[in-house]
């Protein structure tokens, strides 16, 4: 995982969602970046750890001159507002054929919904556990909503972010059960 100073800007998940759980608010920031001609978004990626609030406040002064990071904050508080918000910052292209298959796949997949990592490997072609690598792997896990891939088995919630536990499997049943219930976190 990246420290926050490698992204152009970081923000504390209450910054976007102000009535998340305590414990994530605590733990959970948000490194984003943009591509070197700044027309397209890289990364928006969960970090875990203590949130710094003095590089979260900054980084909302620096997205306010970057009209892509402003941009993307916007629509981040959107989503937590109504989880059937439908992102449409431009995405930097993914880098290989499969991973462009692999989100398209992702994005098509409505709020609320869920598949398999197997349902999804038959649907690409592939292998469960290569979906569970590159799910792993994606750098705009929101945007890309790869939270919504489930295990078959009886513990349904078995990774997000190559973690198997923790902080990050707490972020991920938050947010299926955002989208399930079609919870609106403020007016």
């Amino acid at each position: 995982m990246k420290p926050a100073a490698e992204f152009d800007a970081t923000l504390a998940l209450t910054d976007v969602a102000p009535g998340c759980p305590a414990n994530l608010a605590r733990q959970i920031s948000l490194g984003l970046r943009g591509t070197p001609e700044g027309d397209a978004l890289c990364e928006l990626v969960f970090i875990a750890g203590a949130v710094d609030q003095a590089a979260a406040a900054k980084a909302t002064v620096c997205g306010a001159r970057e009209p892509l990071l402003e941009n993307t904050r916007q629509q981040l508080i959107a989503w937590f507002k109504d989880p059937s918000f439908r992102f449409s910052v431009p995405l930097a292209k993914p880098p290989t054929a499969f991973q462009a298959r692999l989100r398209d796949s992702l994005l098509a997949m409505p709020s609320g919904t869920t598949c398999t990592y197997g349902e999804l490997a038959k649907q690409l072609q592939s292998a469960p556990r290569a979906i569970g690598q590159a799910l792993g792997s994606n750098s705009l896990p929101l945007i890309v909503p790869c939270h919504r891939v489930i295990s078959a088995g009886k513990n349904r919630l078995t990774g997000f972010n190559h973690t198997s536990d923790g902080v990050m499997l707490e972020l991920k049943a938050w947010l299926l059960a955002r989208e399930a219930t079609g919870l609106k976190l403020y007016a």
